[in-house]
C-alpha cells in the first residue's frame, strides 16, 4: 500500500494546457561558491557510557542579555535505547525530538527576551538501563545574523522550530555551556552524518536510516510515487572527503538547511505571492470540507452536536486539560485552542471528536501532516490514541478516509455535474480553475487509497470535459 503522508506533488501540474505559471519572482540570494547541497561528510564524535541509573547534564546560561533580544540554546544529540530526556527550564516553545536509537536528534529553542534575568535551561539524559549517548555543537546566547536585523515579526515568531540550526551566538554576552559525566564514565566514539547547505555553505546534521526524522534540512520527494528520488541534486550525496562514496536516498533533502529555506527563499518568495497564489490553499480547503458535509449530510459541529448533545470545540477542549496537546502550553478557553483534524482534512477526515487540541504555532505546523509525521517524541502517538480514541494501531499506519472515499465514487456523476459547476468550483484565478485544483487534490488521496489508487479522477473529469 502506498503509505505516505507527506506534501509531494502528483503528476498533471500541466495537465491543462497553457495554465501553469511563469516564474515571476525570485529569491534575491545566491547559492555558495564552495558547495552545491549534495556533499555530506561522516564525523566521529564521542560517545559516553552510562551505567544504569546514571545521567548526563548539559546546562545552558545566558545573561547580558536585554529585552527585545533573541535568544537561543540548542545541540544535535544521540543516544541508545533505554536512555531517556529531560528538559528543565526552556522559557519557551522548544524543538525536541524523540526519535529512536537509529536515528540522532535535536532539542532547543530561539525566543525574543521579555527581561534581563539571566537564563538557565538544563538538558538531562538519564539512563533507565545502560547505555550511550552522544552531542554535537552545543549553543546557547544571543543571536546574531544579517537576516535577523529588522526582520519582519512574522518570520521571528516561530524560530523556535529551526533551533539548533539557527543558532548564531554573538559572543558580546556571558553565554556559557557546561557538561557533567558521571565519574569514572567511559568513552567511545558515535557517528553523524552531516549535508551541506547550498546557501550558508554550512554542513550539519541529518538522519540517513530514517530520512523522516528532520533535523537540519527537509525531505524532498515524500509522495511514494515519487520515490526513491530519482533527481541528482536532492537525491544523491557525494562524500566531500571521499570522493567515490554517493549515499542514494529515498525521500532526498533540499538543497537549503531550514534556516536558509526560511529567509533566503520562503520570506524572499512568500511576499510576492499573487492574491490568486495565496487563496488557492485556502479554497481547497473550503472545497472538502463543504465535499465533506455534503457527503456526511452535515456539518462536522452540527453532526456532534446531535451525537452528544454539547458542543465539539469545549469538549475537545476540556478532553485536553485544556493545554496544547503538542508543547503542554495553556489554552485559557476554547477560542484560544486550534481544533486540529488529527488526522488531516487533507486525506478526507472530517472534524469530530477524534480532534487534538493544539496551540496556533503548533497547529501551524503541523498542517497536513498524518499524526505519524508529527508527533515524534516517546509516547506522544500512544498519549494521542488514548485522548482522542483512533487506535495506535491506525495512528502508526495512516491512510486515507476509505469511507469518504466511497461515498465519493458512489456519487461522481453527482460530484462532476453538480458539485464542480457550483460557481465558486468554476472561478478561475491566474488561469487555474478551482474545480480542476480539487480534482488534482482528490486523485492525491486516491492514490494513497488501498482499495482505490487505480481509480483516474483526473482522467474521467478531463474526458467530460471534453464531450
Amino acid at each position: 500500500m502506498n503509505s505516505s503522508f507527506g506534501g509531494g506533488k502528483l503528476p498533471g501540474k500541466t495537465r491543462y494546457a497553457g495554465r501553469r505559471r511563469a516564474m515571476t519572482r525570485k529569491s534575491g540570494f545566491s547559492v555558495h561558491k564552495e558547495t552545491t547541497g549534495g556533499e555530506f561528510s561522516r564525523q566521529n564524535v564521542a560517545a559516553h557510557a552510562l551505567a544504569k541509573g546514571e545521567e548526563i547534564e548539559v546546562s545552558f546560561y545566558i545573561d547580558g542579555h536585554q529585552p527585545g533580544d533573541f535568544l537561543g540554546f540548542g545541540m544535535w544529540f544521540w543516544h541508545s535505547d533505554g536512555i531517556e530526556s529531560e528538559l528543565i527550564g526552556s522559557p519557551f516553545i522548544p524543538t525536541w525530538t524523540g526519535y529512536s536509537s537509529l536515528s540522532w536528534n535535536k532539542v532547543g529553542s530561539i525566543w525574543e527576551a521579555s527581561t534581563s534575568t539571566p537564563v538557565s535551561v538544563v538538558f538531562k539524559l538519564i539512563a533507565v538501563e545502560a547505555g550511550k549517548a552522544s552531542f554535537y555543537q552545543p549553543l546557547c546566547g544571543r543571536l546574531k545574523h544579517k537576516h535577523y536585523e529588522d526582520a519582519p515579526h512574522r518570520l521571528m515568531k516561530n524560530m523556535f522550530e529551526t533551533a539548533p540550526e539557527a543558532i548564531f551566538v554573538d559572543d558580546e554576552v556571558n553565554a556559557s555551556v557546561n557538561i557533567s559525566f558521571p565519574d569514572g564514565s567511559e568513552t567511545e566514539h558515535a557517528e553523524i552524518i552531516l549535508k551541506s547547505c547550498n546557501r550558508c555553505g554550512r554542513y550539519l546534521p541529518i538522519n540517513i536510516i530514517n530520512e523522516r526524522n528532520h533535523l537540519s534540512f527537509t525531505n524532498h520527494c515524500v509522495a511514494a510515487h515519487r520515490r526513491p528520488c530519482q533527481h541528482s541534486s536532492f537525491g544523491k550525496l557525494r562524500n566531500v572527503e571521499n570522493q567515490s562514496e554517493i549515499l542514494h536516498l529515498d525521500y532526498g533533502y533540499q538543497l537549503e538547511c531550514r534556516f536558509c529555506k526560511k529567509f533566503e527563499v520562503n520570506a524572499a518568495h512568500n511576499p510576492q505571492r499573487s492574491p490568486g497564489q495565496m487563496k488557492e490553499d485556502g479554497a481547497r480547503r473550503r472545497a472538502f470540507e463543504l465535499l465533506l458535509e455534503t457527503l456526511f449530510e452535515g456539518s462536522p459541529q452540527l453532526i456532534y452536536r446531535h451525537k452528544f448533545s454539547s458542543e465539539l470545540a469545549e469538549d475537545i477542549w476540556e478532553k485536553f486539560q485544556r493545554r496544547c496537546f503538542n508543547c503542554n502550553t495553556y489554552l485559557p478557553n476554547a477560542r484560544a485552542m486550534h481544533l486540529d483534524h488529527t488526522r488531516p482534512l487533507a486525506y478526507l477526515w472530517p472534524l469530530d471528536e477524534t480532534a487534538t487540541a493544539l496551540c496556533k504555532s503548533c497547529n501551524s505546523q503541523k498542517r497536513d501532516r498524518m499524526p505519524t509525521d508529527f508527533y515524534v517524541k516517546h509516547g506522544q502517538l500512544e498519549a494521542l490514541a488514548q485522548k482522542t480514541g483512533i487506535s495506535l494501531e491506525e495512528l502508526k499506519n495512516p491512510k486515507p478516509n476509505e469511507t469518504a472515499i466511497d461515498l465519493l465514487l458512489a456519487r461522481k456523476h453527482w460530484f462532476f455535474s453538480t458539485f464542480l459547476t457550483r460557481p465558486e468550483m468554476c472561478k478561475e484565478r491566474e488561469g487555474k480553475i478551482a474545480g480542476e485544483l480539487v480534482v488534482k487534490a482528490l486523485q492525491r488521496v486516491l492514490a494513497s487509497s488501498e482499495k482505490h489508487q487505480f481509480v483516474n479522477l483526473q482522467d474521467e473529469y478531463a474526458q467530460l470535459r471534453d464531450k
